[in-house]
């Protein structure tokens, strides 16, 4: 069976023009190899000094690459595509072959990439859409600055993202998550340019674009783009404006087609980003209220148990200590009924504060209950848990209420495993020992003796 093409399909010979940009011309040769159907097909290319890209192109499809027409066999071609005034060439004959202008070629190859390029949009688009899906679970570990960086960054094709913070007030930038991580030092600020700030400020727009050099960043980052975008992630401004610094690729300036193709992905997720950042920040409050205890905003007693059932794996898994300090503050309940509970409320305030003020980011702290805490203390041994408890003694011993006075506080201790091998005693021994602080006196800590 002969696999040459039938005898009325158009099979091109596609001529290089001599002033055509190589990016220009690679785009319409590499199209046109991609589009060649059961009527037209791109039968082989004179170019004298053809790209890497179009030789791997080229070799995969079969497609012949010459210098003239003379080198490919007869038959092989049936219309030559010329740039405008270029002379006719000749068959084998002396016969002009039947000629196709390059320019309607190139708009035709060029249109069609442009629809292939916002398709490939599209396609990112969805992708980017389906990764923000996951700020529905929140239940799941993960950074939403993070997933913003990468997802925006893989949708735009851009070299670098930056999930940044303006404090309007205190004129200063924090750079909260990027993509690639090491894009910025940890916990980078800068200064919060008028340039920036007009670009946060801009009603009815979502991002502009910036010289690097106008952000206020002390040390730039190297990522090979010759100017930043700066994207707000919501319209109405506030003391605190949540944006991103992209990235883009440099633009070739003899094809408009990549930055078209950036700016038209940048459109589609403005209000898909405003949205889901709203979405998530509504969520994230609703999260933190039904968590926290509403008087002191530490966990309360849920949040509480399952703080305690995670460290209490992890401990196990890691065979790392864990200690447990349950705190009660002393003669309460005289405060309440001769105070009043408002009193009674500001001390439990004031006391949670001082507490939580000392501790790791890594401990819990939360309410288990009236004027009882709890502190958990991963990887922390028992010795220095009993050190700990005696700091917080003499922090909250420093306390002076204007109507109550001094106030103290009891604290039992537990620890895994020295103290115990079971997580249902860890709670247990910790009030046992809190009951030994009270009975010996108050205002000391008290732990299991060997």
């Amino acid at each position: 069976m002969d696999p040459s093409p039938p005898q009325n399909v158009c099979r091109l010979l596609l001529v290089r023009p001599r002033a055509l940009s190589p990016l220009r011309w690679d785009l319409i040769v590499q199209t046109l190899m991609q589009i060649s159907d059961s009527a037209i097909v791109l039968s082989s290319v004179i170019d004298p000094h053809p790209s890497q890209n179009i030789q791997i192109v080229a070799a995969m499809d079969g497609i012949p690459i010459v210098t003239h027409a003379k080198e490919l066999p007869p038959g092989s071609f049936t219309h030559i595509a010329l740039e405008d005034g270029a002379p006719d060439m000749m068959d084998e004959k002396g016969d002009p072959w039947p000629r196709i202008s390059f320019s309607f070629i190139a708009f035709l190859a060029e249109q069609i990439a442009a629809r292939n390029g916002l398709m490939a949009i599209f396609n990112r688009y969805r992708s980017f859409a389906q990764s923000l899906t996951n700020l529905i679970p929140l239940e799941v570990s993960f950074s939403y600055e993070s997933l913003i960086c990468q997802s925006l960054r893989q949708l735009l094709s851009a070299n670098a993202a930056a999930y940044c913070e303006a404090k309007v007030d205190d004129r200063i930038v924090t750079v909260l998550s990027s993509d690639p991580v090491s894009l910025f030092a940890e916990q980078a600020s800068f200064p919060l340019t008028e340039a920036v700030r007009e670009i946060l400020f801009l009603k009815d727009r979502y991002f502009d674009e910036l010289d690097p050099k106008k952000t206020g960043i002390l040390h730039l980052p190297h990522t090979g783009s010759q100017h930043v975008v700066v994207f707000k992630l919501q319209q109405e401004t506030a003391p605190s404006i949540p944006f991103l610094l992209l990235f883009p690729p440099p633009f070739p300036e003899e094809n408009p087609q990549p930055e078209m193709e950036f700016q038209n992905a940048l459109e589609l997720s403005a209000p898909v980003l405003e949205t889901s950042h709203a979405l998530f920040a509504h969520r994230s409050h609703l999260k933190r209220k039904s968590e926290h205890d509403p008087l002191t905003k530490i966990l309360n007693r849920d949040s509480l148990d399952a703080f305690i059932d995670h460290a209490w794996m992890e401990a196990v898994s890691r065979k790392s200590p864990l200690s447990l300090l349950m705190i009660d503050i002393d003669h309460f309940k005289k405060v309440n009924d001769t105070l009043g509970h408002q009193i009674g409320d500001e001390i439990i305030v004031s006391v949670t504060s001082k507490i939580a003020g000392t501790l790791r980011s890594k401990d819990g702290f939360g309410r288990y209950g009236g004027e009882e805490f709890v502190v958990v203390l991963p990887e922390i041994e028992k010795e220095t848990a009993i050190r700990i408890a005696e700091r917080l003694l003499g922090t909250v011993r420093s306390m002076r209420h204007p109507k109550a006075g001094g106030v103290t506080v009891s604290i039992g201790v537990a620890n895994f495993p020295e103290d115990l091998s079971r997580k249902d005693d860890l709670m247990t021994l910790a009030d046992k020992m809190l009951y030994e602080a009270k009975r010996g006196g108050r205002d000391r800590v008290a732990a299991k003796t060997p």
